[in-house]
Protein backbone atom coordinates (compact mmCIF):
# COMPACT_ATOMS: atom_id res chain seq x y z
CA UNK A 1 0.00 0.00 0.00
CA UNK A 2 2.79 2.42 0.89
CA UNK A 3 4.69 1.54 -2.28
CA UNK A 4 1.69 2.35 -4.49
CA UNK A 5 1.26 5.66 -2.65
CA UNK A 6 4.94 6.54 -3.25
CA UNK A 7 4.67 5.44 -6.88
CA UNK A 8 1.60 7.62 -7.34
CA UNK A 9 3.36 10.64 -5.75
CA UNK A 10 6.47 10.17 -7.92
CA UNK A 11 4.28 9.80 -11.04
CA UNK A 12 2.38 12.99 -10.16
CA UNK A 13 5.67 14.82 -9.55
CA UNK A 14 7.03 13.64 -12.93
CA UNK A 15 3.83 14.76 -14.69
CA UNK A 16 4.09 18.21 -13.07
CA UNK A 17 7.79 18.56 -14.02
CA UNK A 18 7.14 17.42 -17.61
CA UNK A 19 4.23 19.85 -17.88
CA UNK A 20 6.43 22.69 -16.61
CA UNK A 21 9.18 21.89 -19.14
CA UNK A 22 6.71 21.67 -22.04
CA UNK A 23 4.94 24.90 -21.01
CA UNK A 24 8.28 26.74 -20.70
CA UNK A 25 9.30 25.57 -24.18
CA UNK A 26 5.98 26.63 -25.69
CA UNK A 27 6.16 30.06 -24.04
CA UNK A 28 9.72 30.61 -25.34
CA UNK A 29 8.68 29.69 -28.89
CA UNK A 30 5.60 31.91 -28.65
CA UNK A 31 7.67 34.85 -27.38
CA UNK A 32 10.20 34.45 -30.21
CA UNK A 33 7.41 34.23 -32.80
CA UNK A 34 5.71 37.36 -31.50
CA UNK A 35 9.02 39.26 -31.58
CA UNK A 36 9.63 38.19 -35.18
CA UNK A 37 6.10 39.23 -36.20
CA UNK A 38 6.54 42.67 -34.61
CA UNK A 39 9.87 43.14 -36.40
CA UNK A 40 8.38 42.08 -39.76
CA UNK A 41 5.46 44.48 -39.42
CA UNK A 42 7.90 47.31 -38.68
CA UNK A 43 9.90 46.43 -41.80
CA UNK A 44 6.76 46.24 -43.94
CA UNK A 45 5.52 49.56 -42.59
CA UNK A 46 8.85 51.17 -43.46
CA UNK A 47 8.67 49.74 -46.98
CA UNK A 48 5.14 51.10 -47.45
CA UNK A 49 6.22 54.57 -46.33
CA UNK A 50 9.22 54.71 -48.68
CA UNK A 51 8.88 56.45 -52.02
CA UNK A 52 11.74 57.67 -54.20
CA UNK A 53 11.94 59.11 -57.71
CA UNK A 54 14.61 60.12 -60.20
CA UNK A 55 14.53 63.90 -60.54
CA UNK A 56 17.25 64.18 -63.13
CA UNK A 57 20.30 62.49 -64.58
CA UNK A 58 23.35 63.91 -66.32
CA UNK A 59 25.73 61.92 -68.52
CA UNK A 60 29.04 63.54 -69.40
CA UNK A 61 30.71 62.01 -72.49
CA UNK A 62 33.94 63.90 -71.85
CA UNK A 63 34.34 62.66 -68.24
CA UNK A 64 32.44 59.36 -68.65
CA UNK A 65 30.58 60.35 -65.50
CA UNK A 66 26.95 59.61 -64.65
CA UNK A 67 25.15 61.76 -62.08
CA UNK A 68 21.75 60.71 -60.76
CA UNK A 69 19.56 62.96 -58.61
CA UNK A 70 17.08 60.96 -56.55
CA UNK A 71 14.33 62.57 -54.48
CA UNK A 72 13.03 61.03 -51.25
CA UNK A 73 9.25 61.47 -51.66
CA UNK A 74 8.24 59.22 -48.77
CA UNK A 75 8.31 59.60 -45.01
CA UNK A 76 11.36 57.44 -44.18
CA UNK A 77 14.82 58.85 -43.45
CA UNK A 78 17.92 56.92 -44.53
CA UNK A 79 21.49 57.10 -43.35
CA UNK A 80 23.49 58.61 -46.17
CA UNK A 81 26.27 56.09 -45.86
CA UNK A 82 23.96 53.11 -45.48
CA UNK A 83 25.74 50.06 -46.87
CA UNK A 84 22.51 48.68 -48.31
CA UNK A 85 22.37 51.04 -51.31
CA UNK A 86 22.99 49.51 -54.72
CA UNK A 87 23.18 50.98 -58.20
CA UNK A 88 22.66 48.82 -61.28
CA UNK A 89 23.80 50.22 -64.63
CA UNK A 90 23.34 48.63 -68.05
CA UNK A 91 26.06 48.97 -70.69
CA UNK A 92 24.50 50.23 -73.94
CA UNK A 93 27.00 48.35 -76.14
CA UNK A 94 26.79 44.90 -74.53
CA UNK A 95 23.45 45.06 -72.63
CA UNK A 96 25.26 43.70 -69.55
CA UNK A 97 24.03 45.06 -66.23
CA UNK A 98 26.61 45.70 -63.51
CA UNK A 99 25.93 46.13 -59.79
CA UNK A 100 27.78 48.90 -57.96
CA UNK A 101 27.80 49.19 -54.18
CA UNK A 102 28.11 52.40 -52.20
CA UNK A 103 31.90 52.11 -52.11
CA UNK A 104 31.94 52.62 -55.91
CA UNK A 105 29.64 55.66 -55.83
CA UNK A 106 30.21 59.22 -54.63
CA UNK A 107 27.14 60.50 -52.79
CA UNK A 108 26.07 63.92 -51.63
CA UNK A 109 22.82 65.07 -50.05
CA UNK A 110 21.69 68.35 -51.56
CA UNK A 111 20.26 70.96 -49.14
CA UNK A 112 20.84 68.74 -46.09
CA UNK A 113 19.37 71.10 -43.49
CA UNK A 114 17.10 69.22 -41.13
CA UNK A 115 18.91 66.05 -40.12
CA UNK A 116 22.61 66.21 -41.02
CA UNK A 117 23.96 63.02 -42.54
CA UNK A 118 20.53 61.54 -43.17
CA UNK A 119 18.64 61.44 -46.47
CA UNK A 120 15.35 62.82 -45.17
CA UNK A 121 11.99 63.18 -46.92
CA UNK A 122 11.94 65.99 -49.53
CA UNK A 123 15.74 65.88 -49.85
CA UNK A 124 17.64 64.89 -52.99
CA UNK A 125 20.68 62.66 -53.02
CA UNK A 126 23.25 63.04 -55.78
CA UNK A 127 24.99 59.86 -56.95
CA UNK A 128 28.13 60.18 -59.11
CA UNK A 129 29.96 57.31 -60.77
CA UNK A 130 32.66 57.19 -63.42
CA UNK A 131 32.11 54.44 -66.01
CA UNK A 132 34.25 52.89 -68.73
CA UNK A 133 31.21 52.59 -70.99
CA UNK A 134 28.11 54.51 -72.06
CA UNK A 135 25.07 53.56 -69.96
CA UNK A 136 21.54 53.21 -71.28
CA UNK A 137 19.69 52.32 -68.06
CA UNK A 138 20.21 52.79 -64.31
CA UNK A 139 18.40 51.41 -61.28
CA UNK A 140 18.88 52.58 -57.68
CA UNK A 141 17.95 50.34 -54.73
CA UNK A 142 17.55 51.55 -51.13
CA UNK A 143 18.53 49.54 -48.07
CA UNK A 144 14.93 48.39 -47.57
CA UNK A 145 14.50 47.19 -51.16
CA UNK A 146 12.63 50.09 -52.76
CA UNK A 147 13.81 50.72 -56.33
CA UNK A 148 13.65 53.44 -58.95
CA UNK A 149 14.99 53.18 -62.49
CA UNK A 150 15.43 55.41 -65.51
CA UNK A 151 16.47 55.11 -69.14
CA UNK A 152 19.53 57.17 -69.97
CA UNK A 153 19.42 58.87 -73.32
CA UNK A 154 22.88 59.88 -74.50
Amino acid sequence: MASSLITGAVSLLLIIIAGYIIATGILTVAETTIGAQIEMSTVLETIQQTKISVNEYVWSDTENKLSLYILNDGSVSFKRLDSGYDLFICNSATNVTTRYSLSDITTRILDDVTNKGYWDPSETIELNITLAYTPNWAKFVTSNGITVSTNIIT
